[in-house]
């Protein structure tokens, strides 16, 4: 039984790479038209917006602990400089990193269309369904975290969370003093698993396409938040696109899970040292894939004009030549 486990894993990993591939290709085409074929404008939104504020308006709590799905066991006792704060505070900061985001391409009195920004309005907007409209899952460390997800259990109802509520999730870790190797290794385990791209971020130094966050945390993109920006175009978009939490008790109720392994596989490790390679190969543009780098630490900012469309961009072109 093991060994043919472990050869359905092998002969999965191609087709689920390639199916990674295709969905990712529709993301990033998607990301594109949002900020440079159809480049959505700041100040959709105003700055009381629950994409803003991450309060919810029918409880006038924050929603992101009533977002978490799953949470494992906290290990205790933490030791060292680095030990975590409590779990309901860990999402908090997350969720408010990610509510500020999308603070700067709000509307306020000051700013009507938003503050000017590293980040396009478009890529902003995205940290708004995944921060408010999302779900939470929370884990020790890494190897905790692949015990879980190669749990067949465990990955179904991750799959079945997704295909039902059709939110991004988000995957976190109460360990901050991780090694990034190991990090990127984990979140190519988890696109090896899932045909959907995984990002990680984290408080140290970036690790492969990610970005700072104050605990470690895994992006898994599903591409419902393509939906919710869409949403945002329009006066009765914007006015529904947030979401009430998620039921509470309704999924990872048929625990406990534990999977076959808790470290990763050769092609996982391949995975996470080309793409390692590909992004050293950047150089100075390094991680970013939407914007250039080099620009944004000489200080460029997009905003608060509204950024040029393709026809606009050729007809200067055009005056140019």
């Amino acid at each position: 039984m093991k060994i043919w486990r472990h050869l359905c894993y092998y002969l999965a990993v191609p087709r689920i790479w390639l199916q990674l591939t295709l969905h990712n290709t529709w993301g990033i085409l998607s990301v594109l038209d949002l900020i440079w074929l159809r480049p959505v404008p700041g100040g959709l939104i105003h700055e009381n917006h629950p994409f803003c504020t991450g309060i919810d308006p029918a409880t006038g709590e924050k929603i992101w602990n009533a977002n978490v799905i799953f949470r494992s066991q906290r290990r205790e006792p933490w030791t060292g400089s680095l030990a975590p704060d409590c779990d309901e505070e860990i999402i908090n900061k997350v969720g408010n990193h990610l509510r500020k985001q999308v603070l700067m391409a709000a509307a306020s009195p000051e700013h009507p269309t938003g503050h000017a920004a590293p980040m396009p309005p478009g890529i902003l907007y995205i940290h708004g369904g995944v921060h408010y409209n999302g779900a939470w899952l929370l884990f020790n460390d890494f190897k905790e975290a692949i015990e879980h997800f190669s749990d067949p259990k465990f990955a179904a109802e991750f799959r079945r969370f997704v295909k039902e509520q059709k939110r991004e999730p988000v995957t976190l870790f109460r360990d901050r003093d991780y090694d990034r190797s190991e990090f990127a290794r984990f979140v190519c385990f988890m696109r090896s698993t899932f045909a959907w791209f995984s990002n990680c971020n984290g408080p140290k130094k970036f690790v492969l396409w990610g970005n700072p966050s104050p605990y470690p945390a895994v992006n898994t993109i599903t591409g419902n938040w393509i939906k919710d920006c869409r949403a945002l175009k329009t006066a009765e978009g914007r006015m529904a696109v947030a979401r009430p939490p998620i039921p509470a008790g309704r999924y990872f109720q048929n625990g406990p899970y534990q999977g076959e392994r808790s470290t990763t596989r050769w092609p996982e490790d391949l995975l996470a040292l080309l793409t390692q390679k590909r992004i050293a190969l950047r150089g100075a543009k390094e991680n970013l894939y939407f914007v250039d780098k080099r620009k944004i630490k000489k200080g460029f900012r997009f905003g608060p004009a509204p950024i040029p469309n393709a026809i606009q961009r050729l007809g200067k072109w055009f005056k140019q030549t």
